[in-house]
Formats: structure tokens, sequence, C-alpha cells
């Protein structure tokens, strides 16, 4: 009898053994399923730039009825993508936001208002800017943008004047909300410095580089021909030496300056 009882224990001993052992297989490889699952997702915003050369256009502080469709038809000709970073429109520009979205380009927040001393007197007065232009794009296109550029840039001083270490809070904040900004490394200098289609086309091309995601700035603001006609040739010497063009989109890589406030 006794011995009868010892064989029980042993069977029922090496039982457990066996299934803890085929368990922990098949654990170890859910999780080694898992991990590369991760890994993958992971390399995926890495991969996308691997050796390649991109050009990002972006157009901050439109729509407008003098630039916008202007900008939007070379595109359309030439098959290339951008983003907006679009500001508060009329019920008559709002005909551009929906042309943006429906051509394919990315319409992105830059703020309801552009106005330094209201956006940046504090952090609740961003946010407040930043949901209001928010809710008018998904009102106009139906989709719920989480781009955003921040006006002047993640690196400006003149938030100094209104809100000492605002922008410090305000990317924290921001990017616990869910939104993602994108600053730029190539700047044509539209809004500043340019004087004319030559100066804008010189300043982008001389700030491309090769194998990296180029974000160049530029603006689609009223009566800004500069560079709707330097458009053309950026796109053309772009295309020629070998850039490819994209939309941004909340898988591009981004570019950020660094915080100085």
């Amino acid at each position: 009898m006794i011995i009868l009882k010892k064989i029980i224990i042993t069977i029922v001993f090496m039982c457990f053994v066996s299934f803890a052992i085929m368990n922990s297989k098949d654990c170890s490889a859910t999780d080694a399923a898992s991990a590369s699952a991760v890994t993958d997702s992971a390399l995926k915003v890495e991969e996308d730039l691997k050796g390649k050369s991109i050009i990002y256009l972006t157009f901050d502080d439109g729509p407008t009825s003098s630039t916008t469709p202007k900008v939007l038809k070379i595109l359309r000709k030439y098959d290339v993508k951008a983003t907006f970073f679009t500001i508060n429109y009329s019920e008559e520009n709002e005909k551009y936001i929906r042309k943006e979205a429906e051509e394919g380009h990315t319409v992105a927040i830059h703020g309801y208002s552009h106005d330094y001393k209201k956006i940046y007197s504090s952090r609740k007065a961003f946010m407040k800017n930043l949901k209001k232009q928010q809710k008018k794009i998904f009102k106009s296109t139906n989709n719920k943008v989480w781009i955003f550029r921040f006006p002047g840039g993640s690196s400006n001083l003149v938030s100094r004047h209104y809100k000492k270490g605002i922008m410090k809070k305000l990317v924290k904040v921001t990017k616990k909300a869910g939104y993602i900004y994108h600053d730029w490394n190539v700047d044509s200098r539209d809004a500043g410095g340019a004087r004319n289609e030559k100066d804008v086309y010189r300043n982008v091309v001389k700030g491309l580089k090769k194998k990296r995601g180029n974000i160049v700035l530029m603006h689609d603001f009223s009566g800004n021909y500069k560079t709707v006609n330097a458009l053309k040739k950026i796109i053309k010497y772009g295309k020629k030496h070998g850039y490819e063009f994209r939309a941004i989109t909340e898988s591009t890589p981004v570019v950020h300056h660094n915080v100085q406030n």
C-alpha cells in the first residue's frame, strides 16, 4: 500500500513538472512575440527616414485667399503633399481648409490666435487657444488633428515678455495631452529677411541636407507672393536632386528646437 502511494505521488509530481515546463515555453514564446511586435512598432518611425532624403514643406498662418489657393495649385501640379499650420479662418476661407484635406495635405494647428501676448500669458490661455483651433478644424474636415506648431516656434524668446518659463511648461503639458509639435530645420525666412523669391529659394536650397527629414518653414499669409513664386523652383530642385516630398503625419520624426524660455 505504501509503495502504491509513492508511485501515485511520483506520477502526479512528474505530470506537474511536465505541465509547468510546457506552460513556461508557451509563455516564453508569447513574450518573445510580444517583444518582437513592440520592437517592430518602435522601429517604424526610424525606418521611415533611414537613408532617405525627405522634404516636408510647411506653411504657417493661413489660409488666405491671396496665397493659399496659389500654393495649392502648384502642389497639385507637381503632385506634392504639404502641411498647413493654420490659424483662425473666415467662413469664406474655410473652403481652402477643406481643399487642403481633400487633396491629401495635412491640416495642422498653429493656434486660433497668433497674438503672443494672449496665448503666452498662461498655460491655460495657450491650451484654450490650441483646443479652439483643433475644434474648428474638426468642424471643417471631420478630422481631429493633434499635430501643431508653436507660434514663433518652441525656441521663441518673445514669450519671455509675457510669462517667464512658459515654453518649458507648454512643451510638457501639450505632450501629456497627446499633441505633437514640430519646429523646423530649414528656414525660408519668408516672414523676415527674404526680400524676394530668389532669397526664399536660396534660403531653402541652402538649408536642405541629404539623408534626413527637412522640415521647411514657409508661410501662406496674405500677399506672400515671394514664396508662391519660389515654390515651383524649390519643388523642381528637390525632385531633380533625389528628394521625396511628404506631408507631416503623426509618425513623422519630430524636429524640435532648444527651448529657451
